[in-house]
């Protein structure tokens, strides 16, 4: 029956060769057939006419890699991108590399790895991507249109004289992914992850911060196209206003002399950064051109908290778990709660291992003991951002997190 079936739609695909809804539906019989070479070959045809659905880009581009058809997979990664998907094509840009590194014999490096010069690098072999990020999915949307199109598409910005690259700045309670969605930023974009800690710059001895803070610069250009990331922005950068010491000021200077290129070339640098206090960051480092994108990451919301949950507990034995109700009763935790909820319901599990001799599965009561012990730690910052917003955001620069704090949920749980 499937055979008349092919047969009858390979006729039909002949006489109206235009026709992309007849062709899709003869590469999907294709597939469930099992002829997957045959499927690939109407997959082409497809791209070539631009008749491929959106939602099955990624899904075809992996058959592909699982096939060997490189040239494929890369022009399902390449129509992904270009038509804004943001799920998978991270993915999609790991297998062309293991491909390529396949084929030539290249090796690509495994990260992350310590460089020589202390800065930790991402290869994009083992990159982070969007599909490890759990929830977030405007966050991830607004990241694409600012962040990943500019970089994969650099024609389309030549074009209108607009350069790739650039700042963003993450700001948010501590423990909601701002460091993960940069390192899935650089894992989407297929680019290098220059991680700057605050500890690989700050120095006790005069002049040497500075020198730390050139020389990340300095390898991340020499890495370009790729992504350099400051965590705890407001350590680095501290409102000069602020601070009375020449030394802080000096090393503020040193940034905004690196942000703005001066005596070297940014170009294809993209400079993430993140904060839990962007009211202490210098007023500077958010002016045109330098960290002049700002993006507020929120504590994840109920499916977001039960996205990250199932990230958790992939790979931990469990059995029975509710994860919907679970998040429904985890309000206002950050991620790093909700790990340290896991955590702790682990620790129970094993203390029940040692008392039975047994290997029990995590399971709902153990989370649920373990739930009263642990408190989200993002209500300390939600009260103090809402006092800022209340009495200085002349800027209007935290409008986003003053439309997140005026939500119900929100207003009863700071009440």
């Amino acid at each position: 029956m499937t055979n008349d079936r092919i047969s009858a739609l390979r006729k039909a695909v002949e006489a109206n060769p235009d026709d992309v809804l007849l062709r899709l539906v003869l590469a999907e019989t294709l597939v469930a057939a099992g002829e997957t070479e045959a499927a690939l070959d109407q997959y082409v045809v497809l791209l070539d006419q631009q008749g491929m659905p959106e939602d099955q880009l990624t899904v075809v581009g992996e058959l592909a890699a699982a096939n060997g058809r490189l040239a494929l997979l890369r022009s399902c990664l390449e129509a992904a991108r270009q038509a804004g998907v943001v799920e998978g094509t991270g993915r999609l840009q790991q297998l062309v590399d293991e491909m390529i590194s396949t084929r030539t014999g290249v090796k690509v490096k495994v990260g992350p790895e310590e460089t020589g010069d202390g800065f930790v690098s991402d290869a994009p072999k083992e990159a982070t991507t969007f599909d490890q990020v759990g929830g977030m999915d405007e966050i991830k949307r607004v990241i694409h249109r600012m962040v990943i199109l500019p970089l994969s598409r650099p024609e389309l910005y030549q074009k209108y004289g607009r350069r790739s690259g650039g700042g963003v700045l993450l700001y948010g309670p501590p423990g909601c992914g701002k460091t993960l969605l940069a390192r899935a930023t650089a894992g989407e974009c297929g680019l290098p992850f220059v991680n700057v800690r605050i500890e690989d710059v700050m120095d006790p001895y005069l002049g040497v911060s500075e020198r730390n803070l050139h020389a990340a610069f300095e390898r991340a250009r020499a890495n370009s196209p790729c992504v350099l990331f400051l965590d705890e922005l407001d350590a680095l950068a501290f409102a000069r206003h602020k601070h009375g010491g020449s030394e802080a000021r000096r090393l503020v200077d040193v940034l905004l002399q690196e942000l703005d290129a001066i005596g070297s070339d940014n170009d294809g640098l993209l400079v993430m950064a993140a904060t839990n206090a962007p009211w202490d960051v210098d007023e500077a480092m958010l002016r045109p051109g330098r960290f002049d994108r700002v993006i507020f990451v929120p504590p994840p919301d109920e499916q977001a908290r039960a996205d990250i949950l199932s990230v958790v507990l992939k790979d931990v034995p469990s059995a029975g778990l509710d994860l919907k109700s679970l998040a429904a009763r985890t309000p206002m935790f950050s991620g790093a709660d909700l790990r340290a909820l896991v955590e702790r319901g682990v620790d129970a599990v094993i203390d029940e291992a040692l008392a039975t001799g047994g290997e029990p599965p995590l399971a709902m009561q153990h989370l649920e003991r373990a739930l009263p012990a642990v408190k989200p730690s993002t209500l300390d910052w939600l009260h103090r951002v809402r006092s800022y917003i209340e009495f200085a955001n002349q800027s209007e620069r935290y409008d986003d997190a003053a439309a997140y704090l005026k939500s119900k949920d929100v207003r009863r749980r700071l009440s």
